[in-house]
């Protein structure tokens, strides 16, 4: 199992356990641009497929609050992505 495919699975399980760079890993890999928002908040989106919201984070310290965790993993599950 690649270090990838890790994370993934890690997601998968438990995703508030996840830091906010391991999350950013997750999302590069899966096609999603980064994009700086506004102070503190990092926009991913993936031109590539139909998501109706952008992944909108706000980071403190390299981690975010574990609502932001549980909508990323939503939003990536209900898409067919993980």
């Amino acid at each position: 199992m690649t270090k990838k495919q890790k994370i993934i699975e890690k997601f998968k399980n438990n995703p508030w356990s996840l830091k906010f760079s391991e999350i950013q890993t997750i999302l590069m890999n899966l096609w999603f641009e980064k994009i700086e928002a506004k102070w503190s908040h990092t926009k991913f989106k993936n031109k590539n497929i139909n998501i109706n919201n952008d992944i909108i984070i706000p980071v403190h310290n390299n981690d975010c609050k574990d609502f932001y965790k549980k909508q990323t993993y939503k939003i990536l599950k209900n898409n067919w992505l993980i």
